[in-house]
């Protein structure tokens, strides 16, 4: 089942559209909206670490956030 998904207009300078691009391009992201929806996440999850979340999300974002971090490391590696 697909959550819905709503469009918010967000502004960015042209540094970080510029950074984002760089990982997508290398292939860290599929997409802009990807690289932004997966550093969202990661603000929220860095905001609630002190409160109580289900271990079944907590392990599904710390996965997320490794296996991001690890491709990134092998990207800029080799």
């Amino acid at each position: 089942m697909k959550c819905k998904q709503l469009a918010i207009p967000v502004k960015l300078t042209p540094k970080l559209i510029e950074e984002i691009d760089e990982l997508v391009n290398l292939g860290v992201f599929a997409s802009r909206s990807e690289a932004i929806k997966f550093g969202i996440r990661l603000m929220i999850l860095i905001e609630k670490i002190d409160l109580p979340i289900s271990k079944r999300a907590e392990e599904y974002a710390c996965q997320e956030i490794k296996d991001k971090f690890e491709r990134i490391k092998n990207i800029y590696r080799g």
